[in-house]
């Protein structure tokens, strides 16, 4: 049996925000990088709980030195293409990651990024924090910036 709690929302509907083929726009690397993030959509969440920021995006790494990342933040990361190696510094193992697989990082892990294929990898991301580097080519959206809402 579920038990359902109430939320305290209106009963209003909340519109959609669809941001069109965001997957297609091109991730160009920062010159002498190997690896970048590209957020692409960030809220102030409505949690009722514990409001934070919800961004998503996508990450590209190609073949280069390990990029270390030390987290003070929720991250989600879904592979997409190619491989994205991960030193989990915790346990020392390396994970090798493909498409369709799936990462957690939680507040205090600490990680290094790598990749061994000529391609790199992509992965799409969420984090529980803002914006830190805008998509470069598309506009960044979020909950105020009037985007493409759906309607039926």
């Amino acid at each position: 049996m579920h038990h359902v709690r109430s939320t305290g929302m209106s009963s209003k509907p909340v519109p959609l925000t669809i941001i069109k083929a965001a997957g297609h726009a091109p991730i160009l690397l920062p010159s002498g990088e190997t690896a970048t993030v590209a957020d692409f959509h960030s809220i102030r969440t409505s949690t009722q709980d514990a409001p934070t920021h919800l961004t998503s995006g996508f990450y590209r790494i190609t073949p280069g030195p390990p990029k270390p990342a030390s987290y003070t933040f929720e991250e989600t990361k879904y592979v997409l293409a190619g491989q994205i190696h991960v030193l989990d510094e915790a346990t020392g193992i390396t994970h090798e990651l493909v498409p369709g697989d799936f990462a957690f990082f939680y507040v205090g892990s600490r990680v290094q990024f790598s990749t061994k294929g000529e391609e790199g990898g992509l992965a799409f991301y969420a984090v529980t924090r803002p914006v830190r580097t805008a998509h470069p080519s598309l506009k960044v959206h979020g909950e105020r910036d009037g985007g493409e809402k759906a309607k039926m």
